[in-house]
């Protein structure tokens, strides 16, 4: 288990605003390069119509957090509401029309990916998933499992390795206004 820091989180533009990424695996990999397993971010969404970027290597999930989205793919229009999640292929060519902010799992094909948001009433979790990610929106949370136990400030992530597939149970604690932490959950396809 590991904590990053929201200070040292890296942030670059795109067409309709700026991703930073939370998280990306291999930790060597780059998205720039297209060379990752998966990766975890937020964005924001700075115009009003917008383009998703094309990665048709890639399966997609995007929770808007602060304000609904209106997306689009061949046609078909679906209105996305905050903390609720859209799923998608990165080959489809997805039109964005809202301003918001969000966050987004990109996974390889033969990967299983997940995410939802965790609010005050879910403090506990069974997971037998590769990586597990929690990012924190509140003031603070606690995530602890075994005799493991980490501290979430307001935009701090932990990650956890579960490469043996073990069943864990993992606890959160949130303190603050109860805005909630997202959980990431990455398998290796069985």
């Amino acid at each position: 288990m590991f904590l990053k820091k929201a200070a040292t989180y890296k942030t670059i533009k795109w067409s309709g605003g700026e991703t930073t990424e939370l998280y990306i695996y291999p930790e060597t990999s780059s998205y720039k390069e297209r060379n990752f397993e998966f990766r975890l971010s937020f964005a924001t969404v700075d115009v009003e119509k917008s383009t998703f970027t094309s990665l048709p290597k890639f399966k997609r999930i995007i929770m808007p957090l602060s304000d609904e989205i209106e997306l689009s793919k061949n046609g078909e229009i679906t209105q996305v509401r905050p903390k609720q999640v859209f799923n998608f292929d990165g080959a489809d060519p997805i039109k964005s029309k809202g301003i918001s902010t969000d966050v987004n799992l990109m996974f390889e094909r033969g990967l299983v990916g997940n995410m939802g948001m965790l609010d005050e009433t879910q403090n506990k979790i069974k997971t037998d998933a590769n990586f597990i990610c929690f990012y924190n929106l509140d003031e603070k949370a606690e995530v602890s499992f075994g005799e493991q136990k980490v501290t979430l400030f307001s935009r701090d992530c932990v990650i956890i390795k579960n490469t043996n597939k073990e069943l864990l149970e993992i606890n959160i604690d949130l303190f603050g206004d109860i805005y909630g932490i997202v959980l990431f959950e990455v398998k290796k396809g069985d």
